[in-house]
């Protein structure tokens, strides 16, 4: 317990004495620099399919796509959910509260994962199908499928402790976990795709070894930090899942609606006469192109999460505060720089999965530049949602984080291709950003006037 004491008294020079700007980006960039690698992993996937399986491998992406996002939603949601709650308990001083939160949470979600994976191996045709599997791209599909979901309980526990090792505050351990595996999997897949004909078989072994092999998190946060489980910890208590749950529920929210925004422009782009070339184009720009945006964005999110949720748990509102406008604006422009960059660089990022297909490279950048024109502000609607996760307003994250996708995408998806065709296909998702946007910003801005008026706006900042 003396240990344990110690552990958090560390922290506290760090969270709640530290200035809020360089320690914002102190925690947003381990957050980028682990992140960095494992999209590194991504964009080679990509490569490495486009230019060793083909149109089709790039078509079964955007059909599998889903499934990185329900995972990244169960991360969210026991994650993201379990770390906010324990942070603002070691706030508050109650250690075995939060190491209690941490023991449970990574069992259920182990076991929660275990039961998805299992039940989708029994149903896989029915469900690629159902996600706009065409019949050419069902079996390429399968062959990536299966490995994933052997390693899906683990890439989805192993996360979750990763997001606790940050609120110990060993966030370089954190990057390391990340990294380390990342590398060594564009190697591998680079060797199970050209050199030993494994093809998607291959991509998703890789995938599972990038993102699963942080599941070794959980011994080192049992030998070195406050996190040291003991066995009743393990016992399953519905109250603290259902508390932990519903602070993650936005989050969940949000990628549950990226799901479903995939699987409705899957079969859209079949019902208005499309190709695989089409599903491929689409898969190209939402599963790797635009995971360049989601990466910074997460990053920022994650940059957010610890400090706000410690800070209000010690009730250093003006601290808060200070992270709202230095968090969000410093994104906002970090972001609008990374669209700059892609555009700038379209041809050449385009390339490197398509090859030299002069057609196809012009077809992808045609729909990439309307597809993404926005992306960026939209974004911030998913970093207002993570900020007010991490202060437990839940209604206000739920709100933020459904707005880009439910109440603007879907509804747009479903008005205008009837208007252009294909095309309305593609101008749903700027449209959405620009109105997610505007809500995000409303929201905020509300928050901060509030945090700034309640009269106890902390100096240390």
């Amino acid at each position: 317990m003396e240990e344990s004491k110690k552990i958090v008294e560390e922290q506290n020079s760090e969270f709640t004495e530290k200035n809020i700007t360089p320690l914002f980006w102190k925690y947003s960039l381990f957050a980028f620099a682990g992140m960095f690698f494992q999209f590194l992993t991504v964009f080679f996937d990509g490569t490495f399919v486009g230019n060793g399986v083909g149109k089709l491998g790039l078509a079964s992406i955007s059909i599998i796509m889903p499934f990185w996002t329900i995972g990244l939603a169960l991360i969210m949601l026991f994650g993201i959910g379990s770390s906010t709650v324990a942070a603002i308990k070691l706030g508050n001083q109650d250690i075995d509260g939060a190491r209690e939160i941490y023991g449970k949470m990574i069992i259920f979600s182990f076991l929660f994962s275990a039961l998805i994976s299992v039940v989708v191996l029994g149903f896989l045709t029915r469900v690629l199908t159902t996600l706009g599997a065409s019949t050419e791209v069902l079996p390429v599909a399968k062959e990536y499928m299966v490995p994933f979901l052997i390693g899906f309980p683990f890439y989805v526990a192993g996360t979750v402790a990763y997001l606790f090792t940050r609120i110990a505050e060993k966030p370089f351990i954190a990057t390391l976990s990340y990294t380390i595996p990342a590398v060594g999997s564009i190697g591998l897949e680079y060797l199970m795709i050209f050199k030993w004909g494994m093809g998607m078989t291959g991509s998703g072994i890789a995938y599972v070894l990038c993102t699963s092999l942080t599941i070794f998190l959980i011994p080192y946060l049992q030998r070195s930090t406050v996190f040291q489980i003991k066995l009743s910890d393990l016992r399953l208590d519905w109250n603290i899942i259902k508390q932990c749950t519903k602070i993650g529920v936005p989050q969940f929210g949000i990628n549950i609606c990226t799901s479903i925004y995939t699987i409705i422009v899957n079969n859209l782009i079949l019902r208005y006469g499309g190709t695989p070339m089409e599903t491929a184009i689409f898969g190209i720009i939402n599963a790797y192109i635009a995971f360049i945006f989601i990466t910074v964005t997460n990053s920022f999110c994650q940059g957010i999460q610890p400090i706000a949720s410690y800070n209000f748990g010690a009730q250093l509102n003006g601290r808060v505060a200070k992270l709202i406008k230095v968090g969000v604006t410093q994104s906002s422009i970090v972001l609008l720089a990374t669209t700059g960059l892609v555009f700038y660089f379209s041809d050449q990022i385009i390339m490197l999965f398509v090859g030299t297909d002069p057609e196809f490279n012009d077809a992808v950048k045609t729909v990439m530049h309307t597809l993404l024109l926005l992306y960026a502000f939209g974004n911030v609607s998913q970093i207002a949602s993570a900020y007010f996760i991490s202060v437990e307003k839940i209604g206000l994250a739920i709100f933020n984080g459904i707005t880009r996708i439910l109440i603007f995408a879907v509804p747009l998806l479903l008005i205008l291709p009837k208007i252009f065709g294909i095309k309305g296909i593609w101008l749903a998702q700027p449209s959405a950003d620009a109105l997610a946007f505007l809500i995000a910003v409303i929201c905020l801005l509300k928050e901060y006037k509030k945090l700034t008026d309640t009269g106890v706006y902390q100096v240390k900042s």
